[in-house]
């Protein structure tokens, strides 16, 4: 049962290795598009801690309560 553990993390720690160096060969965001991706990032924070919470906000609702306006558009 151990070895299969300890197989598993090492296929995980694998994976991640892999992704890591995907993400390093990927373009970087100008300023203004990290902004927006932060932006929609919290938005979606506060959606699913309000889902956790079991409110029934909506991403458009939060975005308002944010902004005073609905502004929001899926990436």
């Amino acid at each position: 049962m151990k070895t299969k553990k300890i197989a598993t993390y090492d296929k995980l720690i694998n994976e991640v290795g892999v992704l890591q160096v995907q993400l390093e060969k990927l373009p970087k965001l100008s300023d203004l598009e990290k902004a927006k991706f932060d932006q929609l990032f919290a938005i979606d924070q506060l959606y699913y801690s309000n889902k956790l919470e079991g409110t029934t906000l909506t991403k458009e609702d939060i975005d308002e309560a944010i902004h005073g306006k609905r502004n929001f558009q899926a990436a």
